[in-house]
């Protein structure tokens, strides 16, 4: 989808997890850039693929500074200080995505209260550490940005929402993404900073394909059986639902949430799974649905819907 150029011009702000060579995260930074960002900072534990990604927004003909960082997203020194040298270096800070995560797929027989603090740390104390410190970076003033104010996106999942999507850890911790959300837009709206969550469905991301290489064989044979049960039957292949999400998707809504055409919306946590907990019965109960069918559209223009119109009027009067 296309953006104006210009939607973020001079905005400044981090992408977290951004450094997976596909992913959510350098999607994100790719939009953020293309819609004019002044700078966005790239973090994640190893920034490896960082010059690629900025050679990427180079090659795309953007201006917007690409800056990689080293960041610990559990970590409430390193959040801080990467919060305060964004503020120092650039003099405001406009929107955080707090993108990082895991995936987990663990029987609950098979979790300990190791892996499960694992994931509560990953995925609820970091976003807590983005709600609180860059919320505090937003409300900061200057002559760069004279208003306090910015945008706060979590990540979470469809895991959230459902507890067929995946394990007990991983869904749990992401559910708590939303009441989260909710709360900070209350505590921050006299900052002007938004906050909203998206809730992304199935989506292509090195991180899932990384996930199930390091997962026992028993497992992965479980996550073999799975996507055989549930993924495109011959019936149903062709439906809209029934796809990975490409994560320039993802970050598309993202980018709105990031630009003031979201200026209204605070306190949400919005679903992209192209229509999948939706069908979450795959027509189980209503039987395969048929596309509609559409107009018979011979002629253009409102001659071709005057026919239309007059042949359902003739067959009624009849």
């Amino acid at each position: 989808m296309g953006f104006s150029p210009t939607l973020l011009a001079g905005r400044v702000g981090i992408v977290t997890g951004a450094g997976s060579p596909r992913g959510i995260g350098r999607s994100l930074v790719r939009a953020l850039a293309d819609a004019g960002a002044l700078a966005v900072y790239a973090t994640d534990l190893t920034l490896d693929n960082i010059p690629s990604l900025r050679h990427e927004v180079r090659e795309a003909g953007s201006a917007c500074e690409v800056l990689g960082a080293v960041l610990d997203v559990t970590s409430e020194e390193q959040t801080i200080g990467l919060v305060k040298r964004v503020v120092a270096e650039h003099g405001r800070l406009d929107f955080f995505f707090a993108n990082a995560g895991a995936p987990s797929l663990r029987s609950l027989q098979d979790t300990d209260a190791a892996h499960y603090d694992q994931f509560v740390s990953l995925h609820q104390r970091a976003f807590f550490l983005a709600i609180r410190y860059a919320g505090q970076g937003m409300s900061a003033v200057s002559p760069e940005k004279p208003r306090p104010g910015g945008s706060i996106i979590a990540t979470g999942s469809i895991a959230g929402y459902s507890g067929s999507i995946a394990d007990f850890t991983y869904s749990s911790t992401k559910a708590a993404v939303s009441s989260m959300v909710q709360s900070a837009s209350v505590q921050l709206s006299a900052s002007n900073v938004r906050v909203n969550a998206i809730a992304p469905g199935y989506t292509k991301t090195s991180v899932f394909s990384l996930g199930q290489e390091r997962l026992p064989e028993a497992v992965e044979a479980e996550v073999t059986r799975y996507q055989r049960a549930f993924g495109p039957r011959d019936d149903v292949g062709a439906y809209y639902h029934h796809r990975l999400l490409e994560p320039e998707e993802v970050a598309n809504l993202g980018l709105f949430l990031a630009s003031d055409l979201s200026s209204a919306v605070s306190g949400q946590s919005i679903v992209a799974d192209a229509g999948f907990m939706a069908a979450a019965f795959r027509e189980a109960m209503t039987g395969p649905v048929k596309p509609m069918t559409p107009f018979g559209f011979v002629q253009t223009g409102m001659e071709s819907l005057e026919k239309d119109a007059g042949s359902e009027v003739g067959r009624a009067g009849g």
